[in-house]
């Protein structure tokens, strides 16, 4: 079965999926998680293995290097109970504060 992202991420229980390829990076990465998720849900008996198909020096590399940065902007707004902020990661949220606020 071929999806897009945006198909795959909303609804679908695709347990018999074993494989999964990303081919087109979203500006959104919890677009991306909820598509994986939909492989990895409950009554899923067999490993998955996700493959990101990815060309050095293109317009979908920069969109996966934004999702990194989003990423790490989402763990230092909404630190998890388990996850200490560092005191660099601090003082760079400390600069974003009015920003965001």
């Amino acid at each position: 079965m071929l999806l897009t992202l945006a198909c795959g991420a909303e609804g679908l229980n695709l347990t018999e999926a074993t494989r999964v390829y990303l081919v087109e990076p979203n500006w959104n990465p919890s677009l991306e998680e909820r598509a994986l998720s939909r492989a990895w849900r409950i009554g899923q008996e067999d490993p998955v293995t996700m493959v990101r198909l990815l060309m050095r020096d293109s317009i979908e590399a920069e969109v996966v290097e934004r999702q990194k940065l989003k990423r790490k902007l989402t763990q230092l707004l909404f630190p998890s109970r388990d996850n200490e902020i560092a005191p660099e990661d601090r003082a760079a949220l400390d600069e974003l504060h009015p920003v965001i606020s």
